[in-house]
């Protein structure tokens, strides 16, 4: 039983990895356009100033790399040619949730390139479009669970064979209304200031 405690331990580095290493291009990407567009100290501060968005955003985005990562070598490893069809999908959330991510970042870039206007109407949402990363990431996570249910894609034992006990379809629905709901009262505030 000891032989087989490193290979199962084995199947969570590379997801991990790719993981850490997804949120590191993440946070090089946003240190890269607001160093582009300012300075480098400009971004420091910017991140500073949003550190708790960003952070959320940032681990977000590599729990998704992570996950998609796990469900990949899965799908190497024991899955069918019909399960490769939800792992791709899910592989549109995982990019969906980095557009959302990033989009705020264009309001530095837009000055730059003489659209100061358009750049004014999105620095009055670049909290909304936060929170819409985030709920995007919330809701791309819990549907690479749903889906790892549905179709079984994970490994037997541990962590992630208690997770799948849970009816993780209700979960996605629930973070899905919820992040619409939080989103539309986020918006809703932004348009009566």
């Amino acid at each position: 039983m000891q032989k087989n405690r490193p290979k199962n331990n084995s199947r969570f580095i590379k997801p991990l990895l790719f993981g850490a290493l997804g949120s590191l291009i993440l946070f090089s990407i946003y240190l890269g356009i607001l160093t582009w567009a300012n300075s480098i100290e400009h971004a420091w501060q910017q991140f500073v100033l949003l550190w708790p968005w960003m952070s959320a955003l940032i681990i977000g985005f590599g729990v998704q790399v992570s996950m998609f990562t796990y469900m990949h070598q899965y799908k190497k490893s024991v899955l069918s040619a019909t399960g490769t069809t939800t792992v791709v999908a899910t592989g549109g959330v995982s990019a969906g949730s980095m557009v959302a991510c990033c989009l705020h970042h264009v309001v530095d870039v837009l000055p730059i390139i003489g659209l100061s206007a358009a750049a004014v109407f999105l620095s009055k949402y670049q909290s909304f479009f936060l929170e819409l990363g985030i709920v995007s990431n919330l809701i791309g996570i819990t549907f690479m669970l749903y889906t790892m249910q549905k179709h079984k894609l994970f490994f037997k034992g541990g962590f992630l064979e208690k997770l799948m006990k849970f009816n993780l379809k209700k979960l996605f629905i629930i973070t899905l209304l919820v992040g619409i709901f939080v989103l539309l009262i986020q918006l809703g505030v932004i348009l009566w200031r």
